[in-house]
């Protein structure tokens, strides 16, 4: 496995040079947010490192450059020293598959490269596979999604979250499940990134009764995707019918 590591202004990260190459890894060393950027243009790599103390560049503007430049699948571990939930969603939301704070400890870091590993391993696996609902496709080995035959081009994050909500149609995914999913943990109890997240999907696929597909919120569980059937938006459960009409003898 082949990683490269973007180390900055962080000298002390050598040690993580020397703990991947005891560990089996490959690891090139890139001291600025440019020469990674051009680095990347020439070798490919299968996982990302990125310090937050750059000299030159704001890692977050790496990490869209990266996202933008390569395959928008390699791995990305943002290191920092800030733990901020705003930090935290503004690293994951650019592109960044985990973010790991400073200091450093060897076990964990080695823990989430492996795991990492493991879960794009998984997903290169299941290339290939297109999910279907309504008048959408989803296209895993393109990442992006047709609307009546129209290319619609998707986010990482916008992308994951489509295929878990249109390959799981009428059932509630509770939202601790879909974070654990797009960001690889749960976030903090008064993020709204999730909730960003389904506002920017429903905008990006015009999902709406025009197009037969609705998101529901379902209230203190999670969010559910239905396919509807005439325009006819779907009653949530447990819902109760509103009684009209004549009372009821004895009332």
């Amino acid at each position: 496995m082949n990683i490269a590591l973007l180390m900055g202004k962080s000298p002390h990260l050598r040690t993580v040079t020397e703990l991947l190459n005891q560990t089996g890894y490959r690891c090139n060393v890139f001291e600025s947010g440019r020469e990674l950027i051009h680095g990347i243009s020439q070798m490919p790599y299968d996982m990302l490192l990125i310090d937050d103390d750059l000299p030159d560049l704001p890692a977050i503007d790496v990490v869209r450059a990266v996202r933008c430049a390569r395959s928008r699948d390699v791995p990305i571990i943002l290191m920092a020293a800030d733990d901020s939930e705003d930090n935290l969603v503004d690293a994951l939301d650019a592109g960044a598959d985990d973010y790991v704070c400073r200091p450093l400890n060897a076990r964990v870091l080695m823990a989430r490269i492996t795991a990492l590993r493991r879960r794009v391993t998984g997903e290169r696996l299941r290339q290939g596979l297109v999910v279907r609902a309504g008048p959408y496709q989803l296209n895993s080995v393109g990442r992006f999604a047709t609307l009546h035959g129209e290319r619609i081009t998707m986010t990482p994050k916008e992308f994951d979250l489509a295929m878990m909500l249109f390959s799981n149609v009428g059932r509630v995914l509770a939202s601790d499940r879909i974070q654990q999913a797009i960001w690889r943990h749960e976030l903090p109890p008064l993020s709204r990134a999730l909730a960003g997240l389904i506002s920017r999907l429903r905008k990006t696929l015009r999902i709406g009764i025009a197009n037969g597909i609705v998101i529901t919120v379902v209230y203190a569980h999670g969010y559910r995707l239905d396919v509807l059937e005439e325009g006819v938006a779907p009653r949530l459960p447990g819902a109760r019918r509103r009684v009209t009409g004549r009372k009821l003898p004895g009332n």
